[in-house]
């Protein structure tokens, strides 16, 4: 008895099965039942069952009839979206149709669909229900999800992470950009999808462990080998360097140097690097709500 972790999409969440199959391997393609109905997905992890788990089992392997099938349910999925934004249209609903997808045993069809308000689909879903003779859901989706519906470059020039291997959105806020020293520009943060970009979260445990080993910019510090104080003109986060400026509060030449963090001698602050929840950096016009801007 093996547990395997089945993939329905492509950056769809793992689901985990058993299967008596003991020659099963990651990449092959299995027939299994979901909460939707029966579907084709890919196997990513063959695990050993240690405990006793109460898992569905899956079906069977796939067969070329089952791909066979799979095609034609794709090309139904097809009609019924285009089918769907004309009716959509007829009933002027403020929505925006996405995609389509049925289950392999056809079953059921899902709809996607994108709107800034709630809409009234009720009289839609009669309609398609009516011509399809299957369980019809309309899903309504946000802008996150709807980017990764199509192949998007993100600004890094690669394909957005969102439709490559992101499987969870977890919160991205500003306080990370300010964090990692970037400058507040909602335009240059924003993804594709017009939310933060994700991106944000990847060094951000990284930046905050730094940023704990830092002095603030402004503060004063001793310089090892130097008799004279210095002010905190800057920091490199990442590798954890510091510019400072002497002869700031005299007459001499002022002057600037750059050292290792080890090189200072300051009194780190207890919590020093926790601002306030709800404090902000307002810049180049942009209206304050967009900072409190929160991926959820």
């Amino acid at each position: 008895m093996k547990k395997v972790g089945i993939r329905f999409k492509r950056t769809g969440k793992l689901s985990f099965y058993i299967t008596d199959e003991d020659n099963i391997k990651v990449s092959d393609n299995v027939v299994a039942d979901t909460e939707k109905g029966e579907e084709l997905g890919t196997v990513v992890k063959v695990l050993e069952v240690t405990d006793k788990e109460d898992l569905t089992k899956i079906k069977r392997i796939a067969t070329q009839e089952d791909f066979k099938t799979q095609k034609e349910m794709d090309k139904k999925a097809k009609e019924a979206l285009e089918f769907c934004r004309e009716q959509a249209k007829e009933l002027n609903l403020d929505m925006k149709v996405l995609t389509a997808e049925y289950t392999l045993d056809g079953t059921k069809l899902t709809i996607y669909f994108v709107s800034e308000d709630r809409v009234d689909f009720r009289e839609l879903v009669k309609i398609i229900a009516s011509k399809y003779r299957a369980r019809i859901e309309l899903r309504q989706i946000g802008p996150r999800d709807e980017v990764k519906e199509y192949p998007t470059l993100g600004m890094c020039g690669k394909e957005v992470c969102c439709r490559t291997f992101i499987q969870d959105f977890e919160p991205v806020t500003i306080k990370m950009a300010k964090e990692q020293g970037l400058q507040i520009n909602m335009s240059k943060l924003s993804g594709a999808c017009g939310k933060l970009m994700c991106c944000l979260r990847y060094e951000e445990e990284l930046y905050k462990e730094n940023l704990k080993k830092l002095p603030k910019v402004g503060e004063i510090v001793k310089v090892k080998g130097e008799k004279e104080k210095a002010k905190v003109t800057a920091v490199d986060i990442l590798n954890l360097n510091v510019k400072v400026k002497f002869g700031f509060d005299s007459e001499d030449e002022e002057r600037y140097e750059t050292y290792p963090v080890d090189k200072i001698k300051f009194t780190p602050k207890q919590n020093k690097n926790e601002d306030k929840s709800n404090e902000e950096i307002v810049e180049e016009d942009v209206d304050i709500t967009e900072y409190e801007d929160i991926i959820e």
